[in-house]
């Protein structure tokens, strides 16, 4: 006996067509999976896009606090240095004392009037020193040419050579800038004749001996 044919409601009911082909669920799906690769490309791409913005918004930020941080430091440098000009003018009675002072050291006086001078120099160096200002050491040291101004050579064994060997005009410091460089005189070894020179000096106070 022969099995009935399956009513086609029954395929429909299954979901399955009754003239089905296999391979048309696999045709089926491609366009879908072609529209899921395109949507994954779309969010890499949106992904690098937005880190070349976080990138970029870094970088942003990081050069603004840079230069938030070099305004300050520069109001901090004008206000470290605002009295430059003013301190530089008071210099010149700072030299007048301290010359006043060497001519009381060198003569034999030592009255009130010198014990006031000193006190007088004493106090302005006290009053530099708190708004920054000190004496640059010069004699002895080696020469520095960002603290010290040759303005003569001498020959000295008394200090090593291109040492300072005499402080012609002292020299500060505002803080770590030059105020105003030391004038100095700079040490250098004595120079020696050659031997050959001597016969001849000799020879010539002979002959004005003659």
């Amino acid at each position: 006996m022969e099995e009935p044919d399956t009513p086609p409601e029954e395929f429909l009911s299954q979901g399955v067509p009754p003239d089905a082909d296999p391979g048309l669920e696999q045709m089926e799906s491609s366009p879908l999976e072609r529209e899921l690769s395109s949507l994954k490309a779309e969010l890499e791409q949106k992904n690098r896009e937005l880190r070349a913005a976080q990138d970029k918004q870094l970088r942003a930020f990081a050069e603004m606090e840079n230069y938030k941080k070099r305004t300050a430091r520069d109001q901090m440098e004008q206000l470290r240095y605002a009295n430059e000009k003013l301190l530089k003018e008071l210099l010149p009675v700072l030299d007048n004392l301290d010359r006043a002072l060497s001519h009381i050291r060198d003569s034999s006086e030592h009255s009130s009037w010198a014990e006031g001078v000193e006190l007088t120099y004493r106090q302005w160096l006290e009053v530099l020193k708190k708004f920054g200002v000190t004496p640059i050491p010069s004699v002895g040291e080696p020469f520095d040419p960002n603290h010290h101004q040759a303005v003569t050579y001498f020959d000295t064994n008394e200090h090593p050579e291109n040492h300072v060997a005499e402080e012609l005009q002292k020299g500060y410091l505002f803080h770590e800038r030059v105020l105003r460089p030391s004038m100095v005189a700079v040490a250098r070894k004595p120079s020696r004749s050659p031997r050959g020179d001597e016969p001849d000096a000799d020879k010539d106070n002979q002959g004005e001996n003659k």
